[in-house]
């Protein structure tokens, strides 16, 4: 029997390119406890961490890949990403 010899390279993950992930688009976060949540009802308001005028996180695999802006396209909410953030930076 012989070895699959070991292969290396670019070649061997271009593959990688083609795999779909999800994209999360961070609004803000807000800590509440079990009884808040229990008791939210239709008009309450949550209140974010966040500033309106705070770039938006684009986040992948719990790490921050880019910022940017909520546009309209249509009728869909979209990003126009204005920042691109080092790959490898942990989402905080």
């Amino acid at each position: 029997m012989n070895p699959t010899p070991e292969r290396g390279g670019a070649e061997d993950v271009n593959f990688l390119g083609d795999i779909p992930v999800d994209v999360v688009i961070e609004l803000g976060r807000r800590r509440m406890v079990l009884k808040e949540i229990a008791s939210l009802d239709v008009d309450d308001i949550v209140e974010l961490d966040q500033p309106m005028d705070r770039p938006l996180d684009l986040v992948v695999g719990g790490r921050v890949l880019a910022r940017g802006e909520l546009v309209m396209v249509g009728e869909r909410v979209a990003l126009r990403v204005t920042e691109l953030v080092g790959r490898g930076q942990e989402q905080s």
